[in-house]
């Protein structure tokens, strides 16, 4: 047996949790009261009414559309279209890896319309999210709005410390295409947000996609089901599958506006949640045991409300059964395909650490060497130099993926997964940056910032721009208490100094490029004012306790340059920084000593 036919679907032990939880009949509750409590003007357009209930910490929120019409050419706009007419609200969806998408029309012209109205609910919902979870909910085209103003919300939240939101509706159509549901899952935990109940029996689900290439695609959970059973999928292909080939099974609308039939789904679940407290599960014959299929088989009999998995061709004759399995073996693999993709992910991010603790010794060893870690790995001599390189080229690989992810994602997402491994990845910059430094001059190459590799450079953009903030709220709590004023930078950091590594990642880069500028002395007219900014910029970063002691061990390319440089100047050249050098004060500047103190 393939590792693959071991696979086994949870969909039916999901929709169980489901239909036993209080939110989810809460939610229903809270539509049908809206439906008896509101009298909606049939001849009212594009009126939206919410409604507020309130239980324990949950505040669910209702909406409830006018009449509209539905049907199969139900239009889409462009997230491009929207832009150029002024109408940019969801603009935050976008991202590098999808840079527009297209909605449905109608949603969106209702948006537009009660704009102000649901502005003012996202602000109070902001604030209410603090200490309440909250539920977003609507049945038909009440639920289409429902989903975008569940993203609106989510886009306005602090998901740090906010709760998450969640949107739950009921007999809602498809609102967006293949585009919108790529920008959705850019964003990790927003999908989980929407559950979509959807009965077999309803058209209002189905009605975008009776035509071909309608191009809608579902996004989130969806609890498919009828009175008998029910199942939940997330992949969207497989949703878009069953609705489509289940809707034969539908109730005939005799009405021409199928978006305000009222489908009672409060019977159905109902139904689903005694059988579900009762275990009333179908069973399986022999010959279903493949696990994979057999599980689908049982998902599809649990939502058609047929008594046996082996008995759907003969009480579903309209529905090619064996057609749709295989196409739903298929997705649920891909699924998983999906889903080990993300679990190897942080698989990698271990093995990263492990690769760091590696270069850790590393560096270390090349100290007791006598030779700093970036010298030794230029020269490469020796057999664990070799073993440096494969660990700096998996964490190179491996961090230029991660931070391409970042910089792709949407910028909210984006910023959120930069703060998550921010100190990680400034550790990583300042530690194996310089390796990728060394490797570039070893081979003859000038202007390494030039060619910087991206990742190296969105990294320290990134952790500029967090100790811009840490620095402007520390100034801001200092001025509101002057006691927490602490000491200063550089005498904390003098204590770790012997330890670290250096602030900036391209310290060695005009290493290289002084003993450049050494060599071309005599040809270049700039050189030896170049030379004298480059000491300036060393006297700084060593006041400053910015750079490792490992500078000064003799065999390094530093100390190579002062060398070089002491001789060009001459020994009537005078400055803070050649004088230090000169005094030797270097010498205890591994204890937190400055350069500049007198000996």
């Amino acid at each position: 047996m393939k590792m693959n036919d071991q696979i086994s679907s949870a969909g039916l032990e999901l929709a169980n949790v489901l239909v036993t939880s209080p939110p989810l009949h809460q939610s229903w509750d809270a539509v049908q009261n809206q439906k008896l409590q509101t009298a909606a003007d049939p001849n009212a357009k594009m009126a939206l009414y919410i409604s507020e209930t309130k239980h324990s910490n949950t505040i669910i929120i209702s909406f409830l559309t006018s009449p509209v019409t539905l049907h199969d050419q139900q239009p889409m706009v462009s997230s491009l279209t929207l832009k150029d007419k002024g109408f940019s609200l969801f603009e935050f969806l976008c991202s590098k890896n999808a840079p527009s998408f297209s909605v449905n029309e109608l949603a969106i012209e209702f948006f537009k319309f009660n704009h102000k109205n649901l502005d003012n609910l996202r602000k109070e919902l902001v604030e209410s999210s603090k200490s309440s979870r909250i539920v977003i909910t609507g049945h038909s085209f009440g639920g289409a709005v429902a989903t975008l103003f569940t993203l609106w919300l989510l886009q306005s939240l602090d998901l740090s410390k906010a709760k998450r939101p969640l949107c739950i509706t009921f007999g809602s159509p498809l609102i967006g295409d293949q585009q919108l549901r790529k920008c959705v899952l850019e964003f990790s935990t927003w999908s989980s947000c929407f559950l979509n109940v959807a009965s077999i029996n309803d058209p209002v689900p189905k009605i975008f996609l009776t035509s071909q290439g309608s191009g809608y695609k579902p996004f989130g959970t969806f609890l498919l089901c009828s009175s008998s059973g029910g199942s939940c999928f997330e992949d969207a292909d497989a949703i878009l599958q069953l609705l489509v080939e289940t809707s034969s099974q539908c109730v005939q609308n005799p009405a021409p506006n199928s978006g305000t039939q009222f489908f009672d789904y409060g019977k159905i679940l109902n139904d689903l949640k005694t059988k579900a407290l009762f275990r009333d599960v179908f069973e399986l014959v022999e010959e279903d045991r493949v696990p994979l299929k057999a599980g689908i088989k049982t998902q599809l009999a649990a939502i058609l409300g047929v008594l046996s998995s082996q008995s759907l061709q003969q009480q579903e004759p309209n529905i090619e059964f064996e057609s749709l399995i295989k196409k739903m073996v298929t997705h649920e693999r891909n699924l998983v395909s999906q889903k080990t993709k993300v679990y190897s992910s942080f698989l990698n991010l271990n093995e990263a650490k492990k690769y760091m603790v590696n270069m850790e010794w590393y560096k270390k060893e090349s100290k007791d060497m006598k030779i700093g870690y970036y010298d030794r790995y230029r020269n490469k001599r020796y057999p664990s130099d070799i073993i440096a390189q494969e660990y700096k080229k998996k964490l190179y690989n491996y961090w230029h993926d991660t931070v391409t992810e970042a910089a792709n994602k949407p910028q909210t997402e984006g910023a959120a997964m930069r703060v998550r491994f921010l100190f990680a990845g400034t550790n990583y910059r300042r530690m194996i940056e310089p390796l990728h430094i060394a490797e570039y001059y070893k081979e003859g190459g000038k202007n390494y910032v030039e060619e910087r590799p991206p990742h190296f450079v969105l990294l320290e953009q990134w952790f500029k721009e967090d100790e811009k903030k840490k620095k402007e709220k520390r100034e801001r709590e200092e001025r509101e208490n002057p006691q927490l004023r602490s000491a200063s930078k550089s005498n904390s950091k003098a204590k770790s100094v012997a330890s670290s590594l250096n602030d900036d990642s391209c310290f060695w880069v005009h290493v290289e490029e002084a003993l450049i500028l050494c060599d071309e002395l005599a040809s270049n007219p700039d050189a030896k004012q170049k030379l004298i900014e480059f000491e300036h910029y060393v006297l700084d970063t060593l006041e400053n306790f910015a750079v490792t002691p490992d500078i000064f061990l003799a065999q390094s390319s530093f100390m190579r340059w002062w060398n070089k440089y002491k001789e060009i100047v001459g020994s009537s050249y005078s400055s803070k920084f050649t004088d230090a050098m000169r005094l030797h004060t270097y010498r205890k500047y591994e204890d937190g000593v400055s350069v500049l103190a007198v000996p």
